[in-house]
C-alpha cells in the first residue's frame, strides 16, 4: 500500500473512458542536446522582456529564457539575463501555458497535453513538487506507479525522477519496465516513480498546444513556494 500522504495524489479522479491514443508514444522528459530540439521562437528583444506574461508567446519567451540561463543543458546566451527578476514571473508564465493546455483539453481530451519530468534529490521533495505543481495547475490526479511492488513498499535513499501526464499516455517500453503488463496503462494524471542518480534539479513543464511548437523548460521545483 502507498504512504497516507500521497492520499491526495493517488486517489483516483478519473471518470472518462480510457483515451483512444492510450499507446500513443509520449515524449520524454530528459534532457535533449540542442540539435534535437525545436522550439518556439521568441520574438526580437525576447532577453530584455522581464514583465508578467500575458500570452502564450511571451510565456513561452520568458520561460525560454530561463531554461537558456539555468538549464545545464542548454547553451548560454550572450544576452544579459537578470534570474533574481525573472523569477518571481516564472509562476504567471507556467499557469499561463498550463491554461491554454486546459482549455485544448477541455474541448478534446485528446489534446492539450501537460507533462511533468521532477528531477528530485529526494523522494520527500519529488513528491512534494508533484503536490505542489497538481495543486496549484489544477491538473487531473491519477495514480503514483513504482513506490511499491507487490504491495511492499520500496526504499528510496537519493534522488528520484516522477514523471506525469495530464493526458494518460504510456509507452510500451515504460510497461515492460514497470513489470506490471498491461495492469500499467496510464490514465489521466498517472505519474511514475523510479530512482534517479543524475545532477538535474527542477521540473522539466512542457505542454502540448495546437500549433504544434516544442515547448519543454526546466523550473524550479519550489516555483510555487516563492
Amino acid at each position: 500500500p502507498l504512504d497516507t500522504m500521497m492520499a491526495p495524489i493517488i486517489t483516483m479522479t478519473y471518470l472518462l473512458p480510457l483515451l483512444a491514443g492510450l499507446f500513443a508514444v509520449s515524449h520524454g522528459f530528459l534532457p535533449q542536446s540542442s540539435h534535437q530540439r525545436t522550439t518556439a521562437t521568441a520574438p526580437t528583444g525576447w532577453a530584455l522582456q522581464l514583465t508578467a506574461a500575458d500570452s502564450v508567446e511571451e510565456a513561452s519567451s520568458l520561460l525560454q529564457q530561463w531554461d537558456k540561463s539555468t538549464n545545464p543543458d542548454q547553451v548560454k546566451s550572450d544576452s544579459p539575463f537578470n534570474e533574481d527578476e525573472a523569477r518571481p514571473k516564472l509562476v504567471s508564465a507556467v499557469r499561463l501555458l498550463n491554461d491554454a493546455a486546459t482549455a485544448e483539453r477541455d474541448q478534446d481530451s485528446t489534446r492539450g497535453r501537460c507533462m511533468l519530468g521532477i528531477c528530485a534529490p529526494s523522494i520527500e521533495e519529488g513528491v512534494g513538487a508533484l503536490k505542489s505543481w497538481v495543486t496549484n495547475l489544477e491538473l487531473p490526479r491519477g495514480l503514483l506507479h513504482g513506490m511499491d511492488k507487490d504491495g511492499v513498499p520500496l526504499e528510496f535513499d537519493g534522488g528520484v525522477y516522477i514523471k506525469y501526464n495530464s493526458g494518460g499516455v504510456y509507452t510500451f517500453e515504460d510497461i515492460r519496465k514497470s513489470g506490471l503488463g498491461f495492469d500499467a496503462l496510464w490514465k489521466p494524471g498517472d505519474a511514475m516513480l523510479e530512482t534517479y542518480d543524475g545532477t538535474y534539479r527542477g521540473v522539466y513543464f512542457q505542454v502540448e498546444l495546437a500549433d504544434g511548437e516544442f515547448r519543454q523548460y526546466l523550473v524550479p521545483l519550489d516555483v510555487f513556494e516563492a
